[in-house]
């Protein structure tokens, strides 16, 4: 099952950053900087030169992703099992009439929720003695009657296999969903107006097996399917499909704007609690399920998420 909320700080390697001005009123080349700025509440007064080293390097940009989001491999091609009764072939199992029994050509469903006790479709049975199925018979000809209610002690036939549940439990109960490593550049001071690079460090699925339903075979493939970016400062980002997971950056992308995950901040934090933005981020996994006879089963939503602070510099440049 999943855990709490886990409190996590950003790991991702930092490339470098901004040049910071020194108090004693240093120029950088081709600008001059104020030389008593006003308190920030820790924030740092910088200027924006590029995201990492090397600085007046123009950089390049990667390509976005091409296509959309991933998706989930579609069912099989076995088709459903199916059985035998009067020289005819039927479905073994449906969703709506229940199973198939090849005995007497009917299919059994048990009622749900079971009549109270009392009821006359208990034919004068306790409920602990068995239970009410609608029982629906097939005619020789291949036609099919109308359901009956009928008490069996037990049914002539086991239950059909349940893939969707048996892909519930596992996703939830066995497959461990861990929270987010996050990547951002520059991960130290991000500045107003610049651009910041935003990925997921390690977006690792967890580890699956085929799964054995009756008859059936199920497997489950978790993706990523979106990464929400709250910055507490009122904005948020998400980004879906092929861009969730973001593009690590490089130094040679210089200070251009991620193709696929990004943000720039408009304010600074410095009249925040401790100079910080107190942001959340979320990440959506849809682990899609593919079925051997072909049986359709929507993917299964997980989400996970951890929290983490931004420190975002006011910006004071002359000209």
């Amino acid at each position: 099952m999943l855990k709490s909320l886990t409190r996590l700080a950003i790991g991702a390697p930092l490339f470098a950053g901004l040049l910071v001005a020194p108090a004693g009123g240093a120029v950088a080349a081709g600008s001059a900087v104020a030389a008593d700025p006003a308190p920030t509440g820790g924030a740092t007064h910088c200027e924006i030169t590029v995201i990492c080293t090397g600085a007046g390097q123009t950089g390049s940009t990667p390509k976005p992703p091409a296509g959309g989001g991933g998706g989930g491999t579609g069912g099989g091609t076995s088709g459903p099992q199916l059985c035998t009764w009067n020289e005819q072939t039927f479905a073994c199992s449906d969703p709506e009439l229940g199973w198939f029994s090849a005995a007497d050509g009917c299919y059994y469903r048990a009622l749900s929720p079971q009549p109270a006790a009392g009821d006359p479709r208990w034919e004068g049975h306790r409920p602990e003695e068995g239970a009410v199925y609608n029982v629906t018979c097939r005619f020789a000809g291949g036609g099919i009657g109308a359901p009956a209610a009928r008490f069996l002690s037990q049914a002539p036939v086991p239950p059909p296999p349940d893939p969707k549940g048996r892909a519930n439990r596992y996703v939830k109960d066995e497959l461990r969903f861990v929270p987010p490593k996050l990547g951002v550049a520059p991960e130290k001071d991000p500045v107003v107006g610049g651009n910041v690079w935003l990925w997921l460090a390690d977006p690792k699925a967890p580890a699956t097996h085929p799964l054995t339903e009756g008859s059936l075979t199920v497997t489950v493939t978790p993706r990523v399917a979106s990464v929400k970016w709250d910055f507490g400062d009122g904005t948020t980002v998400t980004c879906k499909g092929a861009a969730a997971t973001g593009t690590p950056y490089d130094p040679k992308y210089g200070t251009g704007a991620s193709p696929t995950c990004g943000h720039v901040f408009r304010t600074g934090s410095g009249t925040r609690k401790n100079g910080l933005f107190s942001g959340h981020v979320e990440v959506v996994w849809m682990n899609d399920v593919t079925v051997s006879d072909g049986t359709r089963v929507d993917p299964i939503e997980i989400r996970v998420a951890a929290d983490t602070d931004f420190r975002v510099a006011e910006v004071q440049v002359l000209n």
